[in-house]
């Protein structure tokens, strides 16, 4: 992940309580040349991961927020797409069991 320099301007672009999902959205940021921040229960010197204590938020500078947004979105529209051809079950031939 990228250093902040000035840690409290950074913008929050996602929030998720799947810390691997946080990794995928901060990585996919990163392939697009955005500086990106994970802030979530491994980041905290606490166990606790319930509530909001739980919650990985994803961070990017204010400047670059929207082109953020904008790829986070084109992604989940393309995954969705992606997702509902792959579990739609084909057609069962007659006489298949």
């Amino acid at each position: 992940m990228t250093e902040r320099k000035d840690s409290e301007d950074w913008v929050e672009v996602a929030e998720t309580g799947n810390e691997e999902l946080a990794s995928l959205i901060a990585g996919l940021l990163q392939s697009e040349g955005i500086p990106v921040e994970v802030e979530g229960p491994a980041t905290h010197p606490w166990p606790e991961t319930i509530g909001a204590l739980g919650t990985s938020r994803v961070t990017v500078p204010p400047e670059r927020a929207g082109e953020a947004r904008d790829v986070i979105r084109r992604a989940e529209k393309d995954s969705a797409g992606r997702a509902t051809e792959s579990v739609t079950p084909e057609p069962e031939e007659p006489g298949e069991e």
